[in-house]
């Protein structure tokens, strides 16, 4: 277990970073297909410089979450990836952070895929004029700033879009699903930077889409939405290429949209 947390945002708060470092290295022992077992309260509290309070109560909290399993005697140990609260916001953050795991990165796309096109569909029919506005003026942004190199500024725009758009269909659980898999999918968009040419396309589908939430479509609207998650699935499929194999680590029966 590393001893310093210099790396780790100075907002942190310790029993945070704690949590969080504990947290990573039960997400990295389960990328490997391995199983792990915590040292001892008094040896971890050791290897990481805090009290056996702070320590106690950031195994608590991934207890909670499903990602450990506490009995006395038998010690601490990782639980399987099929126990974990994969809703929980802070565990679907914590995945992001990683390095690209392939399963993580297609279960995203999935969600949208899920997510995104259905709710361009009501959004069709049930966005104010207002709400319309604001999704066209993101777009506008987002086509300005497409030929620059702020990745940061493009990948803002780009979740701020599809909010807009979730927020449009007046469904307050898709709203609130869509709301737990951004900061997740913030970092993944980070992984899976575009080539000019397939922004370009995306940009497209959107153009698209926007056409026809202002023609009340609701057909087309869904269609261009899974085209454009079609298109961050094929975003996906690069970084998988660069891993070197890691695809066969992702079910075969993904949909093609694109």
């Amino acid at each position: 277990m590393p001893k310093r947390f210099d790396r780790l945002p100075n907002r942190e708060k310790l029993h945070d970073r704690i949590t969080r470092e504990l947290a990573l290295t039960v997400i990295g022992a389960a990328e490997r297909a391995g199983t792990f077992a915590f040292p001892n309260e008094n040896e971890l509290s050791q290897q990481l410089g805090v009290s056996r309070t702070v320590v106690r109560e950031s195994m608590k909290v991934l207890a909670a979450k499903g990602l450990i399993e506490m009995r006395p005697r038998a010690g601490t140990h990782a639980r399987p990836r099929a126990d974990w609260n994969m809703l929980d916001p802070d565990l679907l953050a914590w995945q992001a952070q990683t390095r690209p795991d392939p399963r993580f990165l297609w279960e995203l796309c999935e969600v949208r895929l899920a997510i995104e096109p259905t709710a361009s569909g009501f959004a069709a029919v049930r966005a104010t004029a207002e709400e319309l506005q604001a999704i066209e003026d993101i777009l506008e942004e987002r086509e300005a700033v497409i030929h620059t190199s702020d990745k940061e500024r493009m990948v803002t725009l780009d979740l701020q879009f599809q909010a807009a758009i979730v927020e449009a269909c007046h469904n307050s659980l898709f709203v609130h699903l869509s709301s737990i898999i951004r900061e997740p999918l913030r970092a993944a968009l980070q992984h899976t930077a575009r080539s000019q040419a397939n922004l370009a396309l995306e940009l497209e589908s959107h153009r698209k889409l926007v056409e026809a939430l202002r023609r009340k479509n609701p057909v087309a609207a869904h269609k261009a939405a899974e085209r454009a998650v079609g298109l961050a699935m094929l975003a996906v499929e690069e970084v998988l290429h660069t891993l070197g194999g890691a695809s066969r680590e992702v079910p075969p029966t993904v949909p093609r949209t694109v």
